[in-house]
């Protein structure tokens, strides 16, 4: 059995309204360095490079919804910008080993 990774979505429902999500060609992050993805909360964008593997993209994007989720909360200034990346890098994490056990990428065949 051959497990696929699902598309990205193009619209996401985060607790602020709809986020969309854009695959570019090459993103860059507010200091203008080539990055993996970027959320934008004025614009409610994701941007995702499409130079990453389709595994990649969605890490990139349980990170960046992660962002989002901060700000639609306030949570966001009570962390330093380290500190904001490293929790959306551990919710990241655990999101994408959520996502492997429900496509059976765990299971032993």
């Amino acid at each position: 059995m051959t497990r696929r990774w699902p598309a990205i979505p193009k619209v996401i429902y985060g607790a602020g309204g709809p986020i969309r999500v854009r695959l570019i060609k090459h993103v860059l992050s507010d200091d203008r360095e080539a990055c993996w993805g970027t959320w934008s909360a004025g614009e409610r964008v994701v941007r995702l490079t499409r130079a990453a593997t389709l595994e990649h993209r969605w890490r990139t994007l349980f990170h960046e919804l992660a962002h989002a989720a901060l700000d639609d909360s306030g949570l966001t200034n009570l962390f330093s910008p380290a500190g904001n990346e490293a929790l959306c890098d551990a919710v990241a994490n655990a999101r994408l080993q959520e996502m492997r056990g429900a496509l059976g990428f765990h299971d032993p065949q």
